[in-house]
């Protein structure tokens, strides 16, 4: 048959021999083309298949031999080799000369000889090389396949590292070495028996028996790498996850954590994809010897989403521990302030969204007591933005209503509705004027007023008030050509606001409970409300005033800028002292921004006195540099401290006055190839101390990425009176990370 340009059955192996002759074979781009799409098993009934330069036919002894560049394929499965012998009569086949198997997953292996029978689906290899997704290879003396879906593999040694190019000899970075293997490719496993890790050749783990997941597996159940270490907390300890891949939506990571001063701990996570949302849960218990005297101690974290439909979904999410030390000595939520918990249903519409929740929150700082914080059941809010009316005015509207309730301190309820209108239009000279009305109307309920954080002269009130409130506000900018250097602009703005005024009589009946902060700054100077919320509104007539500019030159370089004041025709005693708004004439506000090239920009924000050009308040943030080394500082100073202005009835703690300051100051760079390094501290220039430090350095390739994070803070804060954390982690590429943390 040699030479012949025909086709015959072959009835022994199933398999379709073509004789070529002088006709060009197809090339491995081309047979490769073949296999495209999903994979599927080997099938049983569809025949093998074979492309062949050259093709002979023995009558007597039954046996095909073809030659020069063969290849053969069944169902997605595809076999290149220089010569390839048929045995019809003992249903075998002898691939011989640069064996390559390719599989419908991808993967590819290597053999310098393949026995096959069974149409393909058993393989004897010898010398066997493959090629695993995510630059996996593995390498061994020899390979046995069943079925076409388990090889047995001798003495393999595999790795996501590449070999070194000046010696492919030597040994790489990282490498598993075992006596012997399993690969399970219909349950994509990898099971090693006598295995150790090698570093550069050099053993230093051993494993009697040790599994992987494929590299083209994303999750599958199995021990993850385990985790050791150093803690002042809770001593030596170390843990063993265990990830359990329970459905193709869900999943669970297992850890348990030994301790020499604590524990023994469980955590549990457990995550849900559903078709109509997710779900979240972290549970965690044990025993810790600083919490409940040395008895049990526990957290759960748990959240989840759920779509209803097109327009509404529900959520929730509960957070809670049995005590901050817990939290702590674990390093779940190290130093928080609270841990909050909501259930909620929300809706989106055309230019509306609504919402009604219920929260509750959990104090971890040992100053605040649990019976001070509020309970919100239930709070509901729909915002509503409309679309442009014939002039180009928009109206707009906010309506809200909760119950607010605490053991200790104000119960509050209220329900208010805030409308806005506002038409822009163009003036004479290229102005821009912006008219805008708002309306706030609020009732109020609300009993133990004289308690925190109101602390107000009367016990209980049942109030309403309607607060109207007028502005229009006129910007010129004016912008010219500099020529080579670029374009210059300067806008005057000015504002006029006209509302009632109030004074603290009227408020000593309205509990507050969104307006409990205030910073002025450039963001508000131009704001209707100068307060957060709507509980607390000082009123009055008074106009805003600013001038700003930028310039723009080639090159991408800048400079923006502002500075503004405020003249209020009467004075308040609402805003807290210090605020720079106590006064008819405001404190001056300013801020500026200049950025000369890509590699450096600096924004500097200031409150000056209006009395004396004092500064009241300075922060500041600049960046030099690029991705591969890049510098970054900052410094806040404020005349005053909030947190400490409402911890009392009357006139602030003489706390509030202390004024901050503090700096911070960061670094990384990545100049050197496979490193990155980065560091950051902060410090507190009032007290001369040093609120935290931080350094970290990482080296990664192809195949293994090594981080060292050392993190140290100084202050005392609820219990924790200052810690060192260190920690080493590494990660093998396919194979997982370990490491090793000391806090």
């Amino acid at each position: 048959m040699q030479g012949a340009q025909r086709w015959r059955r072959l009835a022994g192996l199933g398999l379709m021999a073509c004789a070529i002759g002088a006709v060009p074979t197809a090339s491995r781009a081309q047979m490769a083309g073949l296999i495209a799409g999903p994979e599927r098993p080997i099938s049983k009934s569809k025949p093998v298949t074979f492309l062949a330069d050259r093709v002979s036919y023995d009558h007597k002894t039954g046996i095909v031999t073809a030659t020069g560049e063969v290849q053969a394929w069944q169902n997605g499965h595809i076999l290149y080799a220089d010569k390839v012998v048929i045995d019809q009569a003992h249903n075998t086949a002898t691939a011989i000369g640069h064996v390559v198997l390719m599989e419908p997953s991808g993967q590819v292996t290597f053999a310098k000889r393949a026995d096959l029978s069974q149409g393909m689906k058993n393989v004897v290899m010898h010398d066997v090389a493959t090629i695993l997704a995510q630059n996996g290879r593995m390498v061994a003396n020899g390979a046995r396949r069943y079925g076409g879906v388990i090889n047995e593999l001798s003495k393999p040694v595999y790795s996501t590292c590449n070999l070194c190019k000046h010696d492919p000899t030597a040994a790489p970075l990282w490498q598993i070495k075992a006596r012997s293997a399993v690969e399970d490719l219909q349950h994509k496993v990898i099971e090693y028996h006598d295995a150790e890790l090698q570093i550069y050749g050099f053993p230093v783990f051993y494993l009697p028996y040790i599994s992987q997941p494929d590299p083209s597996v994303k999750r599958q159940s199995g021990l993850l790498i385990p985790a050791f270490g150093s803690s002042t907390h809770i001593g030596e300890f170390f843990a063993i996850p265990y990830f359990w891949d329970i459905g193709k939506s869900q999943d669970a990571t297992i850890v348990p954590i030994l301790a020499t001063k604590a524990g023994p701990v469980l955590d549990v996570k457990y995550r849900r994809a559903l078709n109509f949302g997710k779900l979240n849960i972290n549970i965690s218990g044990g025993r810790d010897r600083y919490a409940n005297a040395g008895g049990f101690s526990d957290a759960i974290f748990a959240n989840g989403t759920f779509d209803l439909n097109d327009t509404w979904r529900a959520g929730f999410a509960y957070n809670r521990t049995s005590t901050v030390q817990y939290l702590n000595d674990f390093r779940y939520l190290p130093n928080a302030a609270f841990l909050a918990s909501n259930a909620y249903l929300e809706g989106f519409g055309q230019g509306s969204y609504a919402k009604i929740d219920a929260q509750t929150y959990q104090g971890l700082v040992a100053t605040i007591s649990q019976d001070k914080l509020p309970i919100v059941a239930p709070y509901a809010r729909y915002a509503y933005f409309g679309a442009p009316d014939a002039w180009g005015g928009r109206f707009s509207m906010a309506a809200s209503a909760f119950n607010i309730f605490r053991h200790d301190g104000t119960d509050s309820r209220r329900v208010a509705v805030v409308s806005n209108y506002e038409l822009p239009f163009d003036g004479p000279m290229g102005t821009l004027f912006d008219a805008r009305v708002r309306l706030i109307t609020a009732g109020y309920s609300a009993s133990k007023l004289n308690e925190q954080p109101n602390f107000s002269s009367e016990t209980s009130a049942t109030t309403a008030r309607a607060i109207p409130i007028g502005a229009v506000s006129m910007r010129w900018p004016m912008v010219r050509s500099a020529g080579s250097w670029g374009e210059q602009m300067i806008e005057p703005r000015v504002q006029l606001v006209a509302a009632p005024s109030y004074g603290l009589r009227q408020t000593q009946v309205i509990p507050n409970e969104d307006s409990l902060d205030l910073q002025f700054t450039d963001a508000n100077l131009f704001s209707l409300q100068r307060f957060g919320g709507i509980d607390r509104f000082a009123g009055g007539s008074r106009v805003d005033y600013a001038l700003q500019g930028a310039w723009y030159l080639p090159g991408g370089a800048y400079a923006t800028g502002i500075v503004g004041q405020s003249y209020a025709f009467h004075k308040s005693l609402l805003y807290p002292p210090g605020s720079g708004l106590n006064d008819n004439v405001s404190d001056i506000v300013a801020r500026a921004t200049v950025a000369p090239v890509s590699w450096f920009s600096l924004t500097y924000r200031t409150r000056l006195s209006h009395k004396d050009l004092g500064a009241r308040l300075i922060d500041t943030y600049a960046t030099f540099g690029n991705s591969a080394l890049r510098f970054t500082g900052g410094y806040l100073y404020s005349n005053t401290n909030p947190y400490y202005l409402f911890t009392q009835a009357g006139e602030p703690p003489p706390a509030y006055f202390v004024p901050r300051r503090e700096f911070t100051l960061g670094a990384s760079t990545s100049l050197i190839p496979h490193w990155t390094f980065s560091g950051a501290t902060q410090r507190n220039l009032a007290t001369g101390t040093f609120d935290n430090a931080a350094l970290s350095a990482t080296w990664q390739n192809e195949c293994t990425a090594v981080n060292i994070s050392f993190y140290r803070t100084f202050t005392s804060f609820n219990y924790d009176h200052g810690n060192t954390t260190l920690l080493i982690n590494i990660t093998l590429k396919t194979l997982g990370n370990f490491g090793f943390s000391a806090i």
